[in-house]
């Protein structure tokens, strides 16, 4: 076994603790099961979050202080007031130097974090502001990019791009999901890598009993770029058909045949997917979103078990097991559900590596050929 290293995640939307579950919080728990010292600190949180409806606000007693969870010291950051990117120019141009001020906010606990760290892993997102402040405290850590999204997709601030862009020469090396995504990285060269999915087969294989009482079940999960409009287009049209939406992030009109769930544990959304008949990624457009046709975890998912995919044209690449339409066009998403339905029991389910494959290639790309991304 390689010997412990000293790892801080640092991401300014998930928090370790929460029900939702993304890569960032699968890598981080790998890292802890190949006995390293792993520390997630989550940031960007403060009275602001309460109007966003932010996934952490359950854990707003437990912040600013470390919490052990599955071997991992948690600590959520909460301040008075954070950055965010708004809709309105006047705001945004005014926003930039707030950014510049959140990433010298004094934080005791967090510096000492970063300071004893061998490696940092930063989550594509605000945490990119960071790097110039982990750099000062810290010389010798190797800092990692761990490029699950472009920012300009996930509408960050255009601060948080210029930053990561000037400070790109203290980053040891980018993972990304997607080498569709190498375009958007190329101030960092040959330390350029890729790091695709995991999966935790004994998590997969003991899901329980089908949660559907209903033939036919078409199930969607997660918020990222979620788009309503699929399902209020399309269910009317398809009324033996339950749709099931889980964690989209919000509430909207939709037929009787379309049920809403909250955010639930991700082990839980496990049997909706297993026993699922179509799964959908309901992608809104947005900048770059081509790359989510090899970074999608929820396709990834649907893979795993089986299931026929529908999603827009722009997330299907050269997936055979997905159904592309046009997004706004009805008679497109009505067909490519008919298609889809014509597909279930007919997709090979695909094979992932483990979590801790993905890790240790996250950590470490350069000792493993598989990971090159070839310009």
């Amino acid at each position: 076994m390689n010997a412990v290293k000293k790892i801080v995640v640092l991401s300014a939307y998930h928090d370790y603790r929460t029900a939702k579950r993304a890569s960032i919080h699968q890598v981080a728990r790998a890292l802890a099961n190949l006995g390293h010292d792993v520390s997630f600190i989550s940031m960007r949180f403060s009275h602001l979050s309460r109007w966003k409806g932010d996934s952490r606000l359950a854990l707003a007693d437990r912040s600013n202080r470390i919490e052990m969870v599955d071997g991992i010291k948690c600590y959520l950051w909460r301040t008075l007031l954070h950055p965010f990117a708004s809709s309105k120019a006047s705001i945004n141009a005014m926003m930039g130097a707030f950014f510049e001020i959140y990433a010298q906010t004094p934080n005791k606990t967090v510096d000492q974090l970063l300071s004893n760290a061998d490696y940092v892993i930063i989550e594509s997102s605000v945490a990119a502001i960071f790097v110039r402040r982990i750099h000062r405290l810290n010389p010798q850590a190797h800092i990692v990019y761990y490029a699950t999204d472009l920012l300009d997709t996930v509408g960050a601030h255009p601060f948080v791009q210029r930053q990561l862009e000037k400070d790109g020469a203290l980053i040891g090396h980018v993972s990304m999901r997607s080498p569709r995504m190498m375009n958007d990285f190329k101030w960092a060269g040959p330390r350029r890598y890729r790091a695709e999915f995991g999966v935790d087969v004994t998590e997969f294989s003991e899901v329980g009993a089908t949660p559907y009482n209903t033939p036919c079940n078409v199930v969607s999960v997660g918020s990222m770029l979620f788009d309503p409009s699929f399902f209020q287009t399309v269910a009317p049209v398809f009324p033996e058909i339950t749709f099931h939406v889980i964690g989209c992030g919000m509430k909207f009109s939709s037929p009787d045949n379309v049920i809403i769930y909250d955010e639930m544990r991700f082990r839980d959304t496990l049997a909706y997917l297993k026993y699922a008949t179509i799964g959908v990624a309901p992608y809104r457009p947005a900048p770059g979103t081509e790359y989510l046709a090899e970074s999608s975890l929820k396709l990834a998912q649907f893979e795993y078990f089986g299931l026929p995919s529908v999603c827009p044209d722009f997330a299907v690449g050269a997936n055979t097991a997905r159904v592309g339409y046009q997004v706004n066009d009805r008679d497109s998403m009505c067909k490519s559900l008919s298609r889809a339905l014509k597909m279930v029991g007919k997709v090979r389910p695909r094979q992932f590596q483990s979590w801790e494959d993905v890790a240790a290639r996250v950590l470490k790309p350069q000792d493993y050929p598989d990971t090159a991304i070839l310009s």
